[in-house]
């Protein structure tokens, strides 16, 4: 089951005046303490009701009292010749026994929804995963015991399997709902004249018959849903999301602005954001904008028209959605008003619906408030700013970004928090209502023009989502789902066939270090993918070794590899946490087995005429040559060891060298004169790129430079450079030599 990861939760009650006198259950979340029966709401306890027993309700709706710790009414109660008042959290309503069909709604990771045996929720007998239908017994089954479920708890069966599950989890089913009756296939008809796609239809009509009365109205955008996803994935931070507990990596983007693969970091630098606020993907954006994820009974509600309308948006109901939280049956003004009242005035003077303002202040402030609306801050005392106007700061400063909200509600004139209230409405109404933004959705997503994605209210992608809980929770609790609300739904020119819900692990599927036979191709992370080693002739396999840098990723394709042929390429793949791939190459080369020494021939007769060859002079010295090239020298060795090798031979010939004495190094000319040919030979000492006879870091650096194109190398120089004969120059050069020069392996001349 998906969860809220950053919901602000509220307790809602779902109470009514009882007309007639009822029976309850008392409900003790921790089945060991009784009940509180206080003479009135506000006196002190004077007796206990035991757990489990039954009471005659006479009231629901006696009073409030938050400073008790209750968060929803009192009830008015006898039990023998008891009456008093406790609080309607742990008196359970015994109700008729109705079932109804439900859903699990799929809403935002892939957990299964947790069923439990017990209302205290502690015992955990399944799970369920989105989408599962399932019975519904009874909504109001009771206050869940761990407090974190903002809505009541509802008793379910599944199959076999009876218990309890957070209300907010469960919707309406749509499974016996048939399409194919003369009027929704009619209703269908009229969607897509007036503009639905086809993608769009289905959900709809299923809305359509659980309530008649809602107005479905298409709203053409005339953009490219690429376009617009790419536009709001932006180095600004146009479009975050919080990851408070750490766990949502795979819904970040992974630009070179957002994140380093060789670090695995995310930044958090970014205006109006914080510590916990990262930038989206284009994929986890491309989701929260693609409407048809939303089509359900509660998030419908992102799309709902925002204006005022007071034959739904009653007083019960602003009462009802402020149970729970710091503005609940408290003043907001100095001559007495109620949060209640200022919701209300700010409804009526500026159009727009109080139940999206008291959303969008717990989305902004929280349940319990904040700093910015506590009118204690050095220098902004009695200053209050509830929907956090003007709150941001350069690399999302918390101290400054409550500074500059407190300076704009200064310079507004909120002077108390029901001030601030109805102002903050009147900036909601007359920048966004009434340019065209009148819609939860297009107050984050700016689709109205003529640019787009630069006016919008806030950056946190999952606000619309959140806020339509709050919102369909409000008419819920006041059993208003079932008027006729208008929901404006954008279309999109391009739309892919469906966006699913990323994968929330993470991204990274790098390696930090990767080793052949504990030869190291590379020690830090790199982008390079493709990998090339020179082993000798007589190995016949070889090990592959290498670290990750994020742990959680995994690596196929390591361990012994056998080498059946001169040239084998190996294949690393390295999967992350969300199932991202990485292929690395490794081209490993065996070296051709040494020829056998021929015998040595003949020293010629002084008297003979016969004619010799350069090649003879080389063979019988020794020393290994390729067209004008020699090879195969001992490094530190001088030239003149070589010349005397030559000179052993005995043969009829001339030498001269192109120095007396030295190392003999890359680049040195020897020139054989024999009685039938003259020819000039330049040495090589593979790794001796500048020719100084040794093998050194000023060689790989002349080999890194030719790589990275900042000094190319010579046609002579390559063969130099060339440590691992593969007739190309590369970084498996660069690493040959300097595995030499720290003595792990030397380089084979």
């Amino acid at each position: 089951m998906k969860r809220v990861l950053f919901l602000l939760t509220i307790f809602l009650s779902f109470i009514g005046i009882v007309s007639a006198s009822s029976t309850g259950t008392v409900y003790c979340p921790d089945n060991d303490e009784p009940v509180n029966l206080r003479p009135s709401v506000t006196s002190p306890a004077n007796n206990s009701l035991v757990c489990n027993s039954t009471v005659e309700v006479l009231d629901t709706n006696a009073g409030t009292n938050p400073s008790s710790g209750c968060t929803t009414s009192f009830y008015k109660v006898r039990q023998g010749v008891l009456t008093g008042y406790a609080c309607g959290d742990f008196i359970k309503l015994n109700t008729p026994s109705t079932t109804e069909k439900g859903k699990v709604l799929c809403i935002e990771d892939t957990s299964p929804l947790g069923v439990y045996s017990d209302l205290s929720r502690k015992n955990k007998i399944t799970g369920l995963s989105c989408d599962t239908e399932v019975e519904v017994l009874d909504k109001n089954a009771g206050k869940d015991g761990k407090g974190t479920c903002p809505t009541s708890l509802y008793k379910i069966k599944y199959g076999s399997t009876t218990g309890y599950v957070c209300g907010k989890y469960i919707g309406s089913s749509d499974s016996n709902i048939d399409l194919d009756t003369t009027d929704l296939k009619e209703y269908r008809a009229n969607l897509k004249k007036s503009g639905f796609p086809e993608s769009y239809l289905d959900d709809l009509v299923k809305l359509h018959a659980l309530y008649p009365k809602w107005k479905f109205i298409p709203f053409n955008t005339n953009l490219d849903f690429n376009y617009i996803v790419n536009l709001e994935h932006k180095s600004s931070g146009r479009s975050l999301i919080e990851d408070y507990y750490g766990n949502l990596d795979g819904l970040k983007s992974t630009a070179s602005w957002s994140y380093n693969y060789f670090t695995n970091v995310f930044s958090t630098n970014f205006t109006g954001g914080g510590s916990r606020w990262y930038a989206a993907s284009t994929s986890t954006i491309a989701y929260y904008i693609d409407p048809r994820n939303f089509f359900n009974e509660r998030n419908i509600f992102m799309f709902e028209d925002l204006s005022y309308n007071p034959s739904f948006h009653t007083r019960e109901g602003i009462e009802n959605m402020l149970k729970g939280t710091f503005m609940s049956g408290k003043t907001a003004s100095s001559d007495g008003k109620t949060y209640v009242d200022a919701f209300i005035e700010a409804a009526n003077t500026y159009h727009i619906s109080p139940y999206v303002l008291i959303s969008r202040v717990i989305q902004e402030v929280g349940a319990s408030g904040s700093t910015i609306v506590s009118g204690t801050v050095a220098g902004y005392e009695g200053y209050y700013n509830f929907y956090n106007i003007g709150a941001t700061a350069a690399g999302g400063d918390k101290n400054q970004t409550i500074i500059n909200g407190l300076i704009y509600a200064k310079n507004q004139g909120w002077n108390s928090p029901y001030k601030a209230v109805v102002g903050g409405a009147s900036f909601l109404s007359n920048n966004y209502v009434n340019v065209g933004q009148k819609t939860e959705y297009l107050q984050k997503w700016d689709l109205i023009g003529p640019s787009y994605a630069d006016h919008q209210y806030m950056q946190n992608i999952q606000a619309p989502y959140s806020q339509s809980y709050k919102t369909y929770n409000g008419y819920n609790s006041t059993n208003l789902l079932n008027s006729s609300f208008a929901f404006y739904i954008p279309i999109f020119n391009n739309m892919p066939d469906k966006v699913a819900f990323p994968n929330t692990g993470n991204p990274n599927n790098y390696l930090s270090s990767l080793t052949v036979n504990k030869t190291r191709l590379f020690s830090s992370p790199t982008n390079d993918t493709n990998f090339s080693i020179e082993v000798e002739s007589d190995v016949s396999s070889v090990t592959v070794d290498a670290t990750k840098v994020y742990n959680g990723a995994t690596i196929s394709g390591l361990g012994t590899v056998a080498l059946n042929s001169e040239k084998t390429n190996i294949n690393l793949t390295v999967t992350a946490a969300n199932g991202d791939t990485r292929k690395y190459t490794i081209n490993v080369t065996r070296k051709k087995a040494p020829e056998p020494t021929p015998d040595p021939k003949p020293t010629p007769d002084p008297g003979d005429n016969t004619k010799v060859t350069t090649k003879e002079v080389l063979d019988k010295a020794g020393i290994k040559y390729k067209d004008n090239y020699l090879y195969s020298f001992t490094l530190g060795k001088d030239i003149n060891d070589t010349i005397s090798k030559l000179k052993s031979t005995n043969l009829e010939i001339t030498i001269a060298s192109s120095k007396e004495s030295g190392l003999i190094a890359s680049g040195d000319k020897i020139k054989i004169k024999t009685n039938s040919e003259e020819k000039e030979y330049i040495v090589i000492i593979y790794g001796d790129v500048n020719g100084d006879g040794k093998i050194s870091s000023a060689d790989y650096i002349k080999i890194k430079n030719h790589i990275m194109e900042t000094n190319k190398l010579t046609d002579l120089e390559k063969e130099y450079a060339d440590a691992n004969k593969d007739g190309k120059v590369s970084s498996a050069d660069y690493i040959a030599i300097k595995n030499h020069i720290m003595e792990v392996s030397k380089i084979i001349q």
